[in-house]
């Protein structure tokens, strides 16, 4: 019988069709599916169950491989794909079974995991990167988005979508289809699903390899890693009993489906509470915005201190021409609202134009022609707050504009990296900035919303139901883009990741004994608190440092310096270009012998004399370079005639009492910084390079435009 497969109602962008004769138990498992990438030049596997002891066979590229299945109904096929290339069928035929894949290329196959940053999609990131949306279809840049599932019972070895079904004919059952396996290629129409780390990565490495790249694209956001390790692993180590626990506790039958039930019932309760002491929206449109009703001056972006949880409301009046409401109706236009803590829903002129249900998004919202009107205009905003912890924020140096898209506003703060500077507009162009005094007032006021429970985030629970699916599927390498949730434990954190590294290297049995690994280094950020040099206690500069032991433990493993690539007010930095094709770049070196290659520049020697500190730095096949710093950027394309380096600090003691300082640093030849410690200042303890949250400004770069790696030397080590 013939199965056709529909698309239920998704942000999934389209995928490659799949035509499948099914009967009986067949099934193929892992992630094979029609638009895929095999890996070249290496055993790949296809597997799956069949009626036992029947017969399968497979078509590819001209080679016939035949297989039976055991006494369980396992089977398998081991084969070579050859050389690059593609499209190619494959035909897969078991009994009265048949399966023909289409669209196949081989290539080079890698898996990209890890948390929010690793997955962010590239649609985040459309008004950073436009001239990727306008690129034709690109047949070499291929991925599978694996969907967010989890599971705390073991390895399995086929992955769930929940949002396919299948119209087969009676009997047949839908779970044959492995509807959860869409492989995209890079397209218009699909790019927009794509992480933007995995894309650039793909898109780097495909045009210096000359070939197909595929990604498996298995990350989740919040993620910490104990999620992405097995429970094998972490009875290992020997140490982790309450992850153990967590995993037992929720494996207990019910307890998890009764603890999502009960947190449920929990949001609910306090959202209806909520909604139901809310003023009603269209009471807070009329433009009198007077002290005695309750509204206040304020200024936006700000931090803003509130007693509790509730609703709180923000609004301004704004004056349009005949002319500017021309343009407005003529051209698409946006307001773009910056990044709000917690949630928000906004209005213009009483109708919604956007909604955004947490902090992290940038809100950009699509302002419908005819909303504006000559005269005065209302801008409403109601800020749903989740907790009396912290302030109600609107993030500064974000862009809070109207506007029309014939002009051009700059999605995020830029400081070394990707500027976009904002230039004139046309003439009939539109540009309001919506900064600077708004009225706000105080709508709902009510307990701290109760925690969500994320499930996924569980032990073992991603490693689970998001990787093993993945493991028989052959590949070159993989990316590592996480940490930010295990930011407060370093010392663990080190540990786990030496382990996870070694597990997958072991569970991937179709890639290379000794995996190359590229972990992506946490770049900036400080969540639109402060820009520093010096910090005392690190922050995220431990677990930074952390990344850098473990590449260089790990073996076969290549960091990326991330330093100057992140943004102080977002936690997903858009610059996912860099990030991708420096992580593009360390494969390169890592796992195809591009020795030419050079990593980030690294401190490699340190020697104190003479009351300075003298490092010298390995640069590879290049050199250092100090830029020019203005404010907090540095300029790339010059150099600073004085030579001096920012991000130097001394963590030192002085009768007891320890500190930090800046300290003044000048490059004093291609590979070697010498750094001043003050007269007076005590015993050093240690010596510091961009140890901080947020460093700002990064002006030590190799000639190749990498940034020197973050470190510490600690005295007498």
């Amino acid at each position: 019988m013939v199965v056709s497969i529909r698309r239920l109602a998704t942000t999934q962008p389209p995928v490659h069709n799949r035509r499948i004769k099914l009967k009986g138990t067949f099934k193929i498992k892992g992630i094979v599916g029609s638009g895929m990438v095999l890996q070249r030049n290496k055993i790949n596997c296809i597997y799956g169950t069949a009626e036992v002891y029947s017969d399968v066979i497979m078509e590819f590229r001209g080679t016939t491989s035949i297989t039976q299945s055991d006494e369980d109904g396992k089977w398998k096929i081991e084969f070579s794909p050859g050389e690059a290339g593609g499209p190619f069928e494959m035909n897969i035929r078991c009994d009265k079974n048949n399966v023909e894949f289409t669209d196949i290329y081989v290539g080079e196959v890698w898996v990209s995991s890890g948390q929010s940053n690793a997955q962010l999609p590239m649609e985040r990131m459309k008004f950073s990167y436009p001239e990727d949306f306008e690129l034709p279809r690109n047949e070499r840049i291929r991925m599978i988005t694996i969907p967010i599932n989890w599971s705390l019972d073991g390895e399995k070895d086929e992955i769930v979508d929940v949002g396919w079904e299948s119209n087969a004919d009676e009997g047949t059952k839908a779970e044959n289809i492995s509807g959860g396996v869409h492989w995209v290629c890079a397209s218009p129409e699909t790019l927009g699903g794509m992480s933007g780390t995995g894309y650039f990565f793909a898109k780097k490495l495909s045009s210096e390899l000359d070939v197909p790249v595929g990604i498996i694209n298995a990350s989740q956001g919040g993620s910490p890693i104990a999620s992405w390790l097995s429970q094998k692993a972490l009875e290992e180590m020997g140490d982790k009993k309450e992850y153990l626990k967590q995993i037992v506790e929720y494996l207990a039958e019910g307890r998890a489906a009764a603890k999502q039930k009960e947190t449920a019932e929990e949001q609910k309760a306090w959202f209806d509470e909520l909604y139901g002491k809310a003023t009603a929206p269209e009471k807070m449109f009329d433009e009198a915005c007077e002290e005695v009703d309750g509204w206040k001056t304020v200024t936006v972006p700000e931090d803003f201190k509130v007693e509790s949880a509730g609703f709180y409301w923000f609004k301004k009046v704004i004056e349009l021409t005949a002319e500017q409401v021309r343009h407005f109706d003529t051209f698409k236009t946006w307001l773009w609202m910056g990044t709000i803590v917690d949630a928000d829903t906004v209005w213009v002129n009483g109708l919604q134009v956007g909604s955004t249900p947490y902090c992290y998004p940038p809100r950009r919202y699509p302002v419908p022609k005819g909303t504006l009107h000559e005269g005065k205009n209302v801008i409403a905003v109601r800020v749903q707050k989740n907790s009396a912890n912290g302030p109600l924020r609107f993030f500064k140096e974000k862009p809070y504009y109207l506007f029309t898209d014939n002009t051009f506003v700059a999605p995020c703060a830029c400081r070394n990296f990707e500027e976009r500077t904002e230039s004139l507009y046309p003439l009939d162009g539109e540009r309001i900035d919506l900064s600077g005094e708004w009225k706000m007032k105080v709508d709902v006021q009510l307990r701290d919303c109760p925690p969500q429970m994320f499930f996924e985030w569980l032990p073992t629970a991603l490693y689970n139901s998001m990787l093993a699916p993945c493991f028989k599927h052959a590949i070159a390498g993989a990316l590592w883009y996480q940490g930010e949730s295990d930011a407060g434990r370093p010392a663990e954190y080190k540990d786990m990741l030496l382990k996870m590294i070694d597990l997958w290297r072991h569970k991937f049995v179709y890639g290379a004994k000794d995996l190359p690994f590229v972990i992506i280094q946490l770049p900036n950020w400080s969540d639109g608190w402060n820009e520093d040099i010096a910090s005392k206690d690190g922050g995220w500069a431990n677990i930074r440092q952390v990344e850098a032991d473990v590449a260089e433990i790990a073996g076969d493993t290549g960091l990326v310096v991330a330093i100057d690539a992140g943004e102080w007010n977002d936690l997903h930095p858009e610059k996912k270009k860099t990030i991708g094709s420096r992580a593009a770049k360390e494969a390169l070196r890592i796992a195809y012998g591009k020795n030419f290659i050079s990593a980030s520049p690294k401190a490699e020697f340190c020697e104190f004399k003479h009351g300075r500190f003298r490092v010298r730095f390995d640069c590879g096949n290049s050199a250092l370079v100090a830029h020019t710093v203005r404010g907090k950027r540095s300029d790339l394309n010059s150099e600073s005639k004085d030579k001096v380096v920012y991000g130097f600090s001394l963590l030192y003691s002085k009768k007891g009492t320890e500190g930090v300082i800046e300290a003044d640093a000048k490059l004093i030849d291609d590979y070697t910084v010498e750094v001043d410690v003050p007269r007076g200042l005590g015993d050093v303890l240690e010596l510091r390079y961009l140890w901080a949250d947020s460093p700002a400004p990064v002006n030590l770069y190799s000639r190749n435009q990498l940034p020197a790696a973050p470190f510490r030397i600690v005295q007498g080590k």
